[in-house]
């Protein structure tokens, strides 16, 4: 797991900075915990969290703006200074995670785009489950290793979430 604000996508790391030196100025030991995570360490947070042993919320792997270099986790001393830190990340139009998870910074809807994205997964998976389609979905997954840009064989092997990124 990172945290190291150069691995954020390019529009919130000056941001990122910028939220952390201002927390610097102001004496409150800013420290950056978290900014890009892979499925697999999402997944493990997530089973933590589930378990009872992580002190904030961990949302389902597939669905973290943190997947996607859209998120960054800071804590610094004291609550009433996260609050503040939130607030202002706000003020610049970002969106913060609020008393529930008060560390968490992320990009404007970020959270939300990646759980739309995921939704159409789902859905992939259960019409996947459909005799018949399933064998067309495996087919086009399978021919996509040797036509990898092909439109079509993209719309075969998961329709519903091609059909919504469009």
């Amino acid at each position: 797991m990172s945290a190291n604000l150069n691995e954020l996508v390019p529009e919130l790391r000056p941001y990122a900075r910028s939220l952390v030196d201002l927390a610097g100025r102001a004496g409150v030991l800013p420290r950056v915990t978290s900014t890009v995570r892979t499925f697999t360490q999402q997944t493990r947070l997530y089973a933590r969290y589930l378990a009872g042993f992580q002190r904030f919320p961990v949302a389902f792997p597939g669905t973290s703006a943190h997947e996607y270099g859209e998120a960054f986790d800071m804590i610094v001393s004291g609550t009433e200074n996260q609050a503040d830190l939130g607030q202002v990340w706000e003020s610049w139009g970002g969106t913060w995670g609020g008393q529930r998870d008060p560390v968490h910074f992320e990009l404007p809807g970020a959270s939300k785009r990646h759980q739309h994205r995921n939704i159409a997964l789902a859905a992939d998976i259960v019409v996947g489950l459909v005799p018949g389609i399933s064998e067309v979905e495996l087919g086009a997954e399978l021919a996509k290793l040797a036509f990898p840009k092909s439109e079509i064989l993209q719309f075969l092997s998961s329709p519903i979430e091609y059909t919504t990124q469009r």
